[in-house]
């Protein structure tokens, strides 16, 4: 019997680094998923939830702040985790409200992305 591959929908407008991640996380054995923004990616959720979102703050149509509380009212224990290149939105990721599970500053090496989702996909 086939073990199901865990899924991490990567959510980025930058459609290169969105890219880079999806074909890192094949590679490294998972199923890599894209959405170029918060809205996109909160279909995705509703209709086939992924294990983990990895997912960028500022975005068109829906932000990262966003899409985290969207998701949290609808799957509380699903793994979402700030990228941003912005690093003043540190100060909202220490609020507890954000709830979100992790923050990774860009730029990130692989190696950062591997160990988060290593973390809470194992």
């Amino acid at each position: 019997m086939e073990t199901l591959k865990k899924k991490v929908l990567v959510v980025d407008d930058d459609e290169v680094i969105r890219d880079l991640l999806i074909n890192f996380l094949k590679f490294s054995g998972y199923e890599g998923l894209g959405a170029p923004n918060g809205q996109a990616a909160l279909d995705m959720v509703l209709v086939d939830p992924p294990d983990m979102i990895i997912t960028d703050i500022h975005m068109p149509f829906m932000n990262g702040f966003q899409l985290l509380r969207a998701v949290k009212r609808v799957n509380p224990d699903l793994p979402v985790v700030f990228i941003t290149g912005f690093a003043h939105f540190r100060r909202f990721f220490a609020d507890k409200t954000a709830r979100a599970d992790g923050f990774l500053e860009k730029p990130f090496s692989l190696e950062a992305i591997d160990s988060l989702v290593k973390k809470f996909l194992a």
